[in-house]
């Protein structure tokens, strides 16, 4: 994977705290990024910055193994206003009329409930 791809991902841009992972040592638990890095902040291509504090604080000890482990809770914690519109793509072969609208927010909001149950 190329280092550009690898700071931007699902309209999360990891670049916006490439410092965190510069300092992190590992082993290090959800507690203690907050504790840390909280006010760090993540720049999301579709919505407002969301601080590192948002995203982990309630992990506790879950504890992270490399800067992978990191961006990966951070993606699987991540709000779903960040990766921009759902259902979307610009392949072709749609067209707005196939999209229901009150399906999508029922959709999106089923993916907020699940992620604060996790």
């Amino acid at each position: 994977m190329s280092e550009d791809e690898n700071d931007h991902e699902m309209g999360v841009e990891f670049g916006s705290i490439e410092s965190v992972f510069d300092e992190v040592s590992y082993p290090i638990s959800a507690e203690e990024l907050v504790d840390r890095y909280g006010d760090e902040e993540i720049e999301r291509t579709s919505a407002d910055p969301i601080s590192i504090r948002d995203l982990f604080e309630g992990m506790g000890d879950q504890t992270f193994e490399s800067d992978e482990e990191i961006r990966q809770g951070m993606l699987n914690m991540m709000p779903a206003e960040s990766v921009g519109r759902q259902h979307y793509s610009d392949r072709g072969g749609s067209d707005g009329d196939d999209v229901d609208s009150e399906e999508m927010a029922d959709d999106n909001e089923q993916q907020i409930e699940d992620r604060g149950s996790e």
